[in-house]
């Protein structure tokens, strides 16, 4: 048993490079820098925008459209944590009194997703930054290790590497460099998929009405039929007369 456990741990560590996951990880995290920059802009400027107006009456649909666009770009956000990374994000629920476009607009205003949503596009440009910084350097380092040998055998002349007082002379002695850039890509690969989990645990958190629940249970993604996972609860109004008992 402990053997089989072994071998696995080790199939997995090498079998990173070939999982879709890992890749959509990897996307996420590099579109979360400009994105997360575009939303830092657009919030700042329409809130900030639309405050001071609110005297002349403006600044009311100046923030209307800004908590508008945040929503669209949550359900955004929403559905890149649930393709790219598997996140299990609840639905964003309203409960309008009534289908009336006004009534509609109250309750989204009054939606704990609309305000849980722009706290996430708010934190989205630091910690996306963080996140692509660490991507980056993670997969810049190995790679360029990587490719000793292949430019030892393009332009030997140029290359001048070496740890200590070893310096390589000859192909095979880049070949260590090589591997240990192979290993480290490896590893850089199951940190990229590390910090796409962080991202999923906080888009679960951030993008729904509701705390994550396991997949499949009401209220996990795609439980409700909607392909956006939105749902809209407009109660049924019952009539007030009373069935009379048969004699």
């Amino acid at each position: 048993m402990n053997s089989a456990t072994r071998q696995l741990s080790w199939t997995d560590f090498f079998t990173v490079a070939v999982r879709p996951r890992t890749y959509g990880s990897l996307l996420y995290l590099w579109l979360g820098f400009p994105l997360g920059l575009a939303y830092f802009v657009g919030l700042t400027v329409g809130i900030s925008a639309g405050v001071p107006l609110t005297i002349i009456w403006i600044g009311l649909a100046v923030l209307l459209a800004t908590f508008l666009a945040a929503w669209g770009a949550a359900g955004f956000e929403r559905q890149l944590a649930i393709h790219l990374l598997g996140a299990h994000v609840p639905e964003r629920v309203t409960h309008p009194v009534s289908d009336r476009p006004l009534a509609r607009l109250r309750a989204l205003l009054a939606s704990p997703a609309l305000w849980k949503g722009m706290a996430f596009l708010f934190l989205k440009f630091p910690v996306a930054l963080a996140t692509w910084i660490v991507s980056l350097v993670s997969l810049v380092v190995p790679v360029a290790f990587a490719l000793i040998p292949l430019a030892w055998l393009v332009n030997p002349e140029e290359i001048h590497i070496g740890i200590g007082i070893w310096q390589p002379e000859s192909f095979l002695g880049t070949l260590p460099f090589g591997i240990a850039g192979v290993l480290g890509l490896l590893v850089a690969l199951h940190l990229q998929n590390g910090l796409g989990w962080f991202w999923a645990r906080l888009a679960e958190w951030m993008l729904g009405s509701t705390a994550p629940t396991a997949p499949g249970a009401p209220g996990a993604p795609g439980a409700s039929g909607a392909p956006g996972g939105e749902a809209l609860e407009v109660p049924v109004q019952q009539s007030a007369a009373a069935s009379t008992p048969a004699a």
